[in-house]
């Protein structure tokens, strides 16, 4: 069999005393801090008609300039401060690629804060001491106490680790391992193994079955409460210790239905990847549906984007398909039974009835076969095409 090399993360939640806290947030700080000066060299250099700094060229400047300027940059983890001109430098490439945005300064209130350090002479490590308690090692931190709720799997290489804090003030560990597996046959596509999702707001999707999932609209279910709690909050004086507390408690409810819809996402996409060999959605942007149409909240709270990213891999990982079909395709005003097109076919409408067949069709089912069936014959023709150019 073949084997092939994949790089997985697990996240460990973490419990750093005092000083490891400060010294975790100190380094939050250092990161922002080059990824902005970086940020401004580079600006300052296109301005001036200078050849930009590769990245290597970038950490040798870190790392003989600003280091002797800035002397707190030495107390925090190297590998963090290169890893965050790094990240500079790919967020420049993906500007000039076209596949992202020009990169921003970062600010002391984004939302995120995290740093990425490397493996190395066994700088990072991951200990066990009970049920679901141990400890893990980092660079300039030492021991941690974690909760290893997971153990990595036989022979995984250990390759970084992403030391993160979220906005209720938890702090997680993401470890990235590299694992050798052997590499999943192609299942050759068949259509009675293949299953069409439609996108509907109200109902997260309806497939080609006619079945849809009871999704469980986790911010709908705590958005009374929190339009109390963030009056709450609006009313206090920033800075103080009842706004920071208020703050975390928001915070924390946005996270428990973050986390419910994610929990969701995982359990329904690890059903239909066990169950069907190929599975075919729309290229909707869920982004722009979101802004348009008075659906934001809602679409925003399905997490549907999320469900065929975590979908998508799951599938890949089992040599099934994922197949996105282009999203001009009509599938909501073709008649699944006869192929005809009926343009009349208005947004609201839940029935119509086939001007060629006169059939009565529901509009989401008709949609979701619909969907299936151009799937279907799009993995196809991607298959032959491989065959014949072997």
């Amino acid at each position: 069999m073949k084997t092939i090399v994949i790089n997985r993360a697990i996240k460990y939640r973490i419990y750093p005393n005092e000083d490891q806290k400060d010294l975790i947030n100190k380094t939050f700080g250092c990161v922002r801090k080059v990824y902005n000066m970086g940020l401004e060299l580079q600006q300052g250099l296109h301005t001036a008609d200078m050849k930009s700094m590769s990245r290597n060229e970038l950490n040798q400047f870190c790392n003989h300039v600003w280091k002797d300027e800035l002397e707190y940059l030495r107390e925090v983890d190297k590998f963090a401060l290169t890893n965050s001109l790094f990240n500079l430098s790919n967020a420049f490439k993906n500007f000039f690629d076209k596949k992202g945005r020009y990169p921003r300064f970062k600010s002391k209130k984004d939302h995120k804060m995290s740093y990425t350090t490397n493996a190395t002479n066994g700088n990072i490590a991951v200990e066990r001491t009970g049920t679901k308690c141990g400890r893990i090692k980092l660079p300039k931190l030492g021991w941690v106490e974690a909760c290893i709720h997971r153990d990595p799997e036989p022979g995984a290489v250990l390759k970084n680790a992403t030391i993160s804090m979220s906005q209720s003030g938890k702090y997680y560990v993401s470890i990235l391992f590299a694992i050798t597996v052997e590499a999943a046959s192609p299942v050759m596509p068949d259509i009675k193994k293949t299953l069409g999702l439609d996108y509907s707001s109200p109902l997260f999707y309806v497939d080609s079955e006619g079945c849809s999932p009871e999704v469980p609209h986790a911010f709908r279910r705590v958005e009374q409460r929190l339009a109390k709690e963030q009056k709450r909050l609006a009313r206090m004086v920033k800075g103080s210790k009842n706004y920071e507390k208020q703050r975390l408690f928001v915070a924390r409810l946005h996270e428990r239905a973050s986390n419910q819809r994610k929990d969701f996402c995982h359990k329904e996409s690890r059903k239909i990847a066990n169950s069907w060999d190929t599975v075919c959605v729309e290229d909707i942007d869920l982004r722009a549906m979101s802004g348009t149409l008075r659906l934001g909240k809602s679409t925003m709270d399905n997490g549907f984007g999320l469900f065929r990213g975590f979908l998508q891999y799951k599938l890949e990982e089992q040599g099934k398909h994922f197949v996105v079909i282009d999203k001009w395709y009509p599938s909501t005003k073709t008649c699944n039974h006869c192929g005809a097109y009926d343009p009349s076919v208005q947004l609201g409408q839940k029935e119509w009835t086939c001007p060629q067949c006169h059939k009565v069709l529901r509009r989401d089912p008709n949609a979701a076969r619909n969907i299936r069936d151009e799937g279907f014959r799009t993995i196809k023709r991607r298959m032959e095409d491989i065959r014949l150019a072997v």
